[in-house]
């Protein structure tokens, strides 16, 4: 939420839209780590496996608040209900996801993250629709959600031994599964098919932002440790672009960009989002001290991935009625909300 706010602010100035200087600074946050981490490859040191669970831990925390605004939209869409209702059913269905995952070992799990596939790749299609103007034809649209999905599809297809002790903490039966070879194939012959229809789709509408984010995706998902790769995207992409969408979906934060207070927008953004992180973080901080080690730091991981997971089941709900709701209201039209970038 500071970035976003530093970002709101040189926004304002170079009269940008807050969704194109976001996706600005994600694109350099996950260029960046993909030369960092593929630097191994001309010779240099790889990056210690220390290193590698602590970015990732930090990523994986720093993409909580970007949900935490969700009961603030539910409650808008959902006209007169009571926020504090809306936000006990918004748990409730995250306290019942947590309990599936625990109890319906591994197939709870494989359904999640299904979904949160299907999620971010959605994402990454509306960000592309609002970023540019464009509506990708039907066979287009499906390609641009695989190809959204790369820093998830990519990271599992290449497993390791990182994200082999994280996913064995998690559930032994979801390791076995993400441990199977074909699996492994089928999920990069999909992402690359995905993404070449994406890249050539999108630059022969003259969309050339889309084919750039598709590449960006894809070399992260492939040069950078698969844990780090997932979590800095998570938290360095996803939830920044997702901040930033927020901010032409809540009303209040709407009211005050077409006022032109980009600054007061982040800020009253980053104030509905406050309690639910530190809930959020709270549980988090709860599940790891009672289930693991200082010196077990894939298990303390283990619980980052599975309290986001239960989140994301309501989440995923939230945004995608926010989106359609916000497509059927022409908001998009708005050039005060929206702009097109490169």
């Amino acid at each position: 939420m500071v970035l976003l706010a530093r970002q709101a602010h040189h926004g304002t100035a170079a009269g940008r839209p807050p969704l194109a200087t976001a996706a600005t600074w994600s694109r350099w946050l996950l260029v960046g780590t993909a030369l960092a981490a593929g630097s191994h490859l001309i010779g240099l040191p790889a990056v210690p496996a220390p290193v590698v669970l602590a970015l990732a831990g930090l990523g994986l925390v720093a993409g909580v608040p970007h949900g935490a605004a969700d009961h603030a939209v539910v409650a808008n869409l959902a006209g007169d209900r009571s926020v504090v209702v809306v936000a006990a059913v918004y748990a409730g269905a995250a306290a019942a996801a947590w309990a599936l995952l625990q109890w319906a070992d591994p197939a709870a799990l494989i359904a999640v993250v299904a979904l949160s596939a299907l999620h971010f790749g959605l994402g990454e299609l509306e960000v592309a629709r609002r970023l540019t103007g464009w509506r990708p034809p039907h066979l287009v649209a499906p390609a641009i959600v695989v190809a959204g999905a790369g820093a998830l599809l990519l990271p599992l297809a290449r497993g390791g031994e990182q994200l082999s002790a994280v996913a064995t903490t998690v559930s032994p039966g979801l390791a076995r599964a993400l441990g199977w070879a074909p699996l492994h194939t089928g999920l990069v012959a999909v992402w690359l098919l995905g993404a070449l229809v994406a890249v050539i789709a999108s630059l022969r509408a003259a969309h050339p932002a889309v084919a750039l984010d598709v590449l960006i995706l894809g070399a992260v998902g492939l040069l950078a440790p698969p844990l780090l790769a997932f979590a800095v995207w998570f938290g360095g992409w996803h939830s920044l672009r997702h901040c930033a969408r927020l901010l032409t979906i809540e009303p209040g934060c709407a009211a005050l960009l077409t006022a032109g207070q980009r600054r007061e927008a982040v800020l009253r953004l980053a104030r509905l989002a406050a309690a639910p992180s530190l809930a959020a973080c709270t549980a988090l901080a709860a599940l790891a001290w009672l289930t693991a080690s200082a010196s077990d730091p894939p298990a303390v991981l283990a619980q980052v991935l599975r309290l986001l997971l239960a989140l994301t089941v309501p989440h995923a709900l939230v945004v995608l009625w926010a989106d359609r709701n916000t497509r059927r209201n022409h908001v998009l039209s708005d050039p005060h909300l929206e702009g097109h970038t490169t």
